[in-house]
């Protein structure tokens, strides 16, 4: 479901900048995303950037004109800050509320009395 979410965000950032069907095909999107999952699986740079910006533009950008070319473009940064940047600011803000909300940690002895409990419940016969 991640691979199938990631080509959807690319598909619609694609039609949203103003790439058409007839420009560029799902089927061309599709197998343009799987060649980038593809030499991105060798880990050059955290996350392949500018691997994966360079893979999805020099693959996207083949027989088009200039004008369709800039809309590709603009429409993988899109896609990369929606998939790549955007997660960055929303786990360090999970991050920060996990640090600081102790409500549902439990203490020492809250821990003890649980191994304690499951330890005299696997201890106790079955009868």
């Amino acid at each position: 479901m991640s691979h199938v979410s990631l080509y959807l965000v690319l598909l619609v950032a694609l039609r949203h900048v103003g790439v058409s069907q007839e420009e560029l095909s799902w089927i061309g999107v599709l197998a343009a995303f799987a060649f980038v999952r593809l030499i991105s699986a060798l880990p050059l740079t955290p996350g392949g950037v500018g691997i994966v910006e360079l893979g999805y533009a020099a693959v996207l950008t083949i027989g088009l004109d200039d004008t369709t070319s800039a809309q590709v473009v603009a429409a993988i940064l899109v896609f990369r800050a929606i998939t790549y940047l955007l997660p960055i600011p929303l786990g360090i803000a999970s991050y920060i509320i996990w640090r600081v909300n102790k409500s549902w940690r439990l203490s020492q002895e809250e821990r003890r009395g649980l191994a304690g409990d499951a330890y005299d419940a696997a201890a106790e016969p079955a009868t």
